[in-house]
Parts: C-alpha cells; structure tokens; sequence
C-alpha cells in the first residue's frame, strides 16, 4: 500500500500535465515569451562591455549614446515581454485549475454519502478551493519561472565559458553543491508542508461547522469554546509553519549571504589577472561581476520554484486522491430501467457503518404498491437507515432489497432516485428564490406545477404573503422563513417531481401541531396513488398506515396495523401511553381518542 501511494505520488505531476493538452497554444506563447525574456536579461551585461571596452576608449560620444540606447531598448522590451509572459501565463494557470476545480467538484457529487459522513464540509471546502488554487500556481507562476531561472543560469554559464572557459570552470564547481543543499532542504520541508496544509483543512472544517452552528452556540454561551478551539488549531498551524519558516528563510538566507560575495570575490580572483596579463578586458570583468552578482539570483529562485513544486505536490496529492475514489455509480454502470408495480421487499437485509457494529440485523418485510408503512421505535433502532437503504446511499452488508423482484441495485440509480420523494426533517434550501428551491433548479418544472405542489401542501397561502411571492429570495438556509414554513417547502418538492414513492423521515417533528394537521388535511390527496414510508416518532402522523413496522435494536420486533400493536405490543402501548398521558385504555376507538387529545392540544 506504501508502495503504491510512492508511486501514485510520482505520477501525480505527469498526471497533471495532461490538463494542458488543450492549452498547449498558450503555453509554447508563453514560453517564447519566457525565452525572449531570458535572452535580453543575458544581453544587458554584455551591451555595457561593449559600452566600456569599445566606446570608452575610442571616446566616441555617438557609440556610447547607442550602446545606452540599446540598453534602455531592451529594458523596454524586456518589461513589454514580461507583462505579456505575465498575461499568459496567468491565463493558462486560470484554465488548467478551473479545469481541475470543474472536474473535482463534479467527481464530489458522484461520491457515496458515506464519504461526506467521515469529512467535513470545511475540511472538502479546502481541498477545492485552496489547493486548486496552490496547484494553479505551479502553471501561473512555478512552471514557467522554474524554466526561465534555469535557462537565465545556463545562459550565463554559456556565456562564462565562451569568454573563459577555465574561470567559467572554477564558477561551476561549487554550483552542484548549492543544487543538492536546496533539493535536500525542501525533501526535509515536505512534510512540514504536507502537516500545515492539513491543519489548514481542520481549521476550515472547525470554522465553518462552528459558523453554521452559531444559533447553538450563543444560545449555549459556548462562543468562547469555539474560540478556544479554533485558537488551538491555528496555533498548532502557525508552529508547523514557523518550522518550516525558520528552517527554509533561515538556510536559503546564510547561503545567500554567503554565496554572492563569495562568488563575486572568486571572479575578480581569478579575472584580475588575465586582465593584467592583457588577456581579459575591463568589460568582460565587468560582464563576470554583473553575471557572478546575479548568479545566486537563479539558484535561489531555482530552490524557491523546487518549494513551490513540493507544494505543488502536497496540494495534488489531495486532489488526485479524491479523482482517483470510486463513485458511487460509474457513469457507464447503467442498470435495469426501474419499474414499480407490485412490491418493495426486504429479505433479511443487514448493515454496519462500522464492522462489527450492526445498525440493522436481518430485516424482513414487505410494501405492497400504494400502501402506507410507518417505522415507529426509539432512535437509533434503526429506522432512518432502512430508508436510506432503499434510497441506495449505503451498499447493504447482507441480504436482498427486491422491487418487484428484482434485486434493488441493479436497477438504474438514477432513474430508482427519479421515482423517489424524499421529505427530511433537517430541512436543506439552497440560495436562491422559493421557486428554485421547489423544482430544486430543474426547469422542466413549471412555476404552474410548483404553485400546484404549494397548493397541495396548503403552502400556497405564506408564499403569496412573502414580499416576491415564488421569487422571494430566501436567505442562508432559509433563515427568513419559519421552521414549519421550510417543512411545507420540502413537502412540496416531493409533489412537484410527481414521485411514485414518498419517504418521509420525521417530517412533522419540527412542526407545530396547527402546521401537522393542514399537512394531514393535504396527505390523502398527497399520498393518492403513491406508496409512502413514513418514519416517525409523533403517532398521530401514522394512525391510519396501512402497516406499522416497530423497530428495536436494528430489528422488527412487531408489525400490524395501529390497533394491532396496541393490543398485541406492550414496547407500542408504552409508547403510545408516552405520548398521550391522558389516554386511558386501548384497542378500538384508540385513534378517536388520540385524535381527541390532539385537537384539544
């Protein structure tokens, strides 16, 4: 395993590359660009030899106006090819990650919802947005400049050995040196960034959960909590990078300091007498103090481009390490179209989050065409996840779940979701107005179907009260609207998408009764000719289900009708008794006397 995320990590980089190939155009502009660059950089030194050993002494005043003027030309043109390198590259950078950025997003929304359980929302934040963005560095900044500091540093040494290839000698041999004390400083600063980019992620997971909780926390006075914790986290970021901070400012900048003016006295050692001896000009010792002044210039930006890189890699290591997880379908699976006529059966159906942890423990039991099946129990026994099984957002672990006879994951996933109404209790609205949320941004959703669904979940009326009606924008999680308002819209969701199958998972708890008793005013002419799977823990909301199922500990300990339940249950009469104190007895006439107490609640 060690081995092959070695390899992956190798690959990562060639594997990037491939997301130039339609911008090649681009990039070879910016590289002659770069080149262009690089060329007039060489030609300024070797202009003011020329300057100094032939216009000087000739004292001819004309030749060293022209050799100042060619020299502010190519300052000129050297910022004009710069700007325009700078343009293109920064382009071809904005390309290649919005490529990435629109191809990691889109591999997210494929991913099973067992994924999203185990990272946080900020931690996935961070990998799309930050380390996309540390990636587009590589291409708008790190790539090209890492090309053109080592082809300046060649150019030079090109140079050097042209006019004396012994001093040019001399130059290079401590060179190497340099190369391997950078490659070995940024192998030892790889990690410190791997470690700071993850605590990076933690402090956006932290920050963002604790800002869409803050409601809980002022209400709780647990404010200074989250402070706290969020203070750890950048704490033990900002030590990671004061680390690396230290360890790389404080080697690059000895050598620095200690590499220009050793490089520089070592040129007028070995120049000086050449040029004594006649052998040398002036200039070309001039040419070598200007090149042997700039000589550390690349290397160091060499190194800088080689950290850059590193962080390149830590950055894509994360992103490829998300492209490269199975999707929940792949998108060639296809599958069986789905088809409902008859029933929905689970076949002693079991399931784990965690191996040896069982949440269900063969479940078994049937839903017939237009029938509907309440799931009633304590939390945690079980129910939720039933549904979620069925919705296919877990692989069960064992057993079958069959429509109409038919194993469940053959059919095909897309078009089983189509079929399916899904009602929640924590209520989820985009940004956007109440009729985007409605038809969940599907135009082939018709305002006039929305405002039908509204109307069938007696919401029309508050819509028509909101100041744009179906084009009222909502706020963050429709932070403008009631609990039991936001309840209504979801309702309507399920109508508007005209789906065969509801499943409502507590979708009245978070309502007040008035709102309950309009949505069940509405749930006859909601339900007709729909099969519904109700999980909840208010009774009054299942009474008149054709099939109750009572789960315990991951199993059905019972199943029958409300009456049944109540007589032949013990676990069900002391929940029923739980939730109506004041209702004596049992049996027939039960659901009169809780309808009873309901309205004079």
């Amino acid at each position: 395993m060690a081995q092959d995320k070695k390899t992956s990590g190798r690959r990562n980089p060639v594997r990037f590359f491939t997301y130039l190939s339609p911008y090649w155009n681009l990039f070879v502009a910016g590289f002659a660009a770069m080149l262009a660059v690089t060329a007039a950089r060489l030609a300024g030194p070797l202009i003011l030899r020329e300057l100094v050993d032939k216009a000087i002494p000739a004292r001819d005043t004309g030749l060293m106006l022209r050799y100042a003027l060619a020299y502010m030309g190519i300052i000129v043109v050297m910022g004009a090819l710069t700007y325009f390198q700078t343009m293109l590259i920064v382009r071809l950078g904005l390309k290649v990650v919005t490529r990435i950025k629109d191809e990691l997003f889109s591999h997210l929304l494929t991913l099973p919802v067992s994924y999203f359980d185990k990272h946080p929302v900020g931690e996935l934040m961070a990998r799309v947005e930050n380390d996309t963005e540390k990636v587009k560095q590589l291409f708008s900044e790190t790539v090209i400049f890492l090309a053109t500091n080592v082809l300046y540093f060649l150019g030079m040494f090109a140079v050097f050995f042209r006019m004396d290839a012994r001093v040019a000698s001399f130059i290079l041999l401590p060179v190497p040196l340099f190369l391997a004390a950078f490659l070995f400083l940024f192998g030892r600063l790889r990690p410190l960034y791997e470690k700071a980019r993850k605590k990076y992620a933690e402090i956006t997971a932290v920050a963002t959960e604790f800002v869409q909780g803050i409601e809980i926390l002022r209400a709780f006075n647990r404010t200074g909590y989250a402070a706290e914790r969020l203070d750890a986290a950048s704490k033990e970021k900002r030590d990671v990078e004061i680390r690396a901070g230290l360890f790389e400012y404080g080697f690059t900048g000895g050598m620095g300091f200690l590499a220009g003016p050793v490089f520089v006295v070592l040129i007028i050692r070995l120049v000086a007498p050449n040029i004594f001896r006649g052998a040398l000009t002036v200039g070309t010792l001039l040419v070598f103090i200007e090149y042997g002044m700039r000589l550390f210039e690349p290397l160091l930006a060499i190194g800088e481009n080689i950290r850059g890189i590193q962080q390149a890699r830590v950055a894509l290591g994360r992103i490829f390490g998300i492209l490269d997880l199975e999707p929940e379908e792949s998108p060639d699976a296809g599958g069986d179209p789905p088809s409902f006529r008859k029933s929905i059966t689970f076949d002693r159906v079991s399931f784990e989050y965690k191996e040896g942890e069982p949440v269900l423990d063969s479940v078994s039991f049937t839903v017939e065409k237009g029938q509907t099946v309440a799931l009633v129990g304590a939390s945690g026994s079980g129910k939720t996840t039933t549904v979620s099984l069925l919705c296919r957002f877990y692989p069960y672990s064992r057993g079958r779940i069959l429509v109409d006879g038919r194993p469940l994951e053959s059919l095909d996933l897309r078009a089983w979701r189509r079929m399916i109404g899904l009602v929640l209790q924590d209520i989820y609205l985009f940004p956007g107005t109440v009729l985007e949320n409605v038809r969940v941004y599907d135009d082939t959703v018709t305002e006039l179907d929305v405002f039908g669904a509204l109307k069938t979940v007696h919401a029309a009326e508050f819509v028509r009260r909101l100041p744009n009606e179906l084009r009222t924008e909502l706020h963050e999680r429709g932070a403008n609207l009631s609990m039991g308002e936001k309840q209504l819209l979801s309702f309507a969701r399920a109508v508007a998408f005209d789906a065969e199958i509801v499943i409502m998972d507590e979708a009245t708890a978070s309502v007040d009764v008035a709102t309950e008793r309009r949505i069940q005013e509405s749930m006859a002419e909601l339900l007709a000719g729909r099969t519904a799977i109700i999980v909840a823990h208010r009774l009054s909301s299942i009474l008149k289900a054709d099939k109750i199922l009572f789960f315990k500990d991951g199993r059905i300990v019972a199943q029958g009708r409300h009456e049944e339940l109540l007589a032949s249950l013990p676990d069900y009469g002391d929940l029923v008794r739980l939730q109506f104190p004041d209702l004596e007895g049992g049996g027939r006439g039960a659901e009169k006397r809780i309808a009873a107490v309901e309205t004079s609640a």
